[in-house]
């Protein structure tokens, strides 16, 4: 991940990681995600548009777990990082993004 190219987003409570994950996947135009790499409570995710990898999600969870998404930790920092060619992302989107992972549990 070039991390000059990272945006912050900041959360207005701490969100489910699965209802947070399924939401930017949908919101960034992907179709799925894989877990790249973890380590006690961080998590990088990376976001896939069928074979081509478009953009990598760092997580910080609650708690230290192994399978965050399928144990309702919840995140409460996290960063996007666009991959390849992909833009940054716009203020718009990323206040879209916010607004939107405000209003999840």
């Amino acid at each position: 991940m070039d991390r000059a190219h990272h945006t912050d987003v900041r959360l207005a409570h701490p969100v489910n990681v699965s209802q947070a994950l399924r939401y930017i996947t949908h919101q960034l135009g992907c179709e799925n995600w894989y877990v790249a790499c973890h380590h006690e409570h961080l998590f990088v995710f990376r976001l896939a548009q069928g074979s081509e990898d478009k953009y990598a999600l760092r997580f910080e969870c609650t708690a230290p777990v192994e399978k965050a998404v399928y144990h309702e930790s919840k995140v409460w920092s996290l960063s996007i990082t666009p991959l390849h060619a992909q833009s940054q992302l716009t203020d718009e989107q990323m206040g879209h993004l916010r607004t939107g992972l405000a209003e999840l549990t």
